[in-house]
């Protein structure tokens, strides 16, 4: 045998090793992607876990207040989140909400229509079917585009 013949040959080709480094990048890169993806998701969702926590710690505070009121501010144990706040009164007409339902002439018709008639006398409600409410309203914003809203609603009585 000649000496070319008995020598194996050993090593990758340029080819080979070129091919390796193409499928190795493109891994990579699909997991580096992911990982960043994780971490961004993970920073959302414990900036929003704050957001919620800072919401009903304000929404405790200004359930107190029972009345129309309004007020922003910073919170300082949290730099970077502000909050909105808005209490106001709202009117819950029970005969328009069972109208837009298709209900109308039968809660109109009620014996719960007849006794809340007799009870109220809002000029806005043909029926007497209207409660008061106060209305809370918690904004917390950490970002330009982040935002998390809680609201509260508590009757203030027919």
């Amino acid at each position: 045998m000649t000496k070319a013949k008995r020598q194996k040959k050993h090593g990758f080709t340029l080819v080979e090793v070129l091919m390796a480094l193409a499928v190795t990048g493109s891994v990579s890169g699909l997991i580096i992607a992911s990982i960043v993806n994780a971490m961004a998701m993970r920073q959302k969702a414990l900036s929003l876990n704050k957001a919620v926590i800072l919401a009903k710690k304000k929404m405790h505070e200004i359930k107190v207040l029972n009345k129309t009121d309004s007020g922003e501010g910073d919170f300082p144990e949290m730099p970077g989140y502000r909050y909105r706040y808005t209490i106001r009164e709202q009117e819950l007409d029970l005969q328009k909400i069972a109208d837009e339902m298709g209900a109308g002439k039968a809660v109109a018709d009620s014996a719960a229509a007849k006794y809340f008639k007799e009870r109220t006398s809002s000029a806005r409600s043909a029926t007497g079917l209207t409660f008061k409410l106060l209305h809370f309203r918690v904004e917390v914003f950490w970002s330009e585009q982040d935002s998390y809203a809680l609201d509260y609603y508590r009757g203030l009585g027919i």
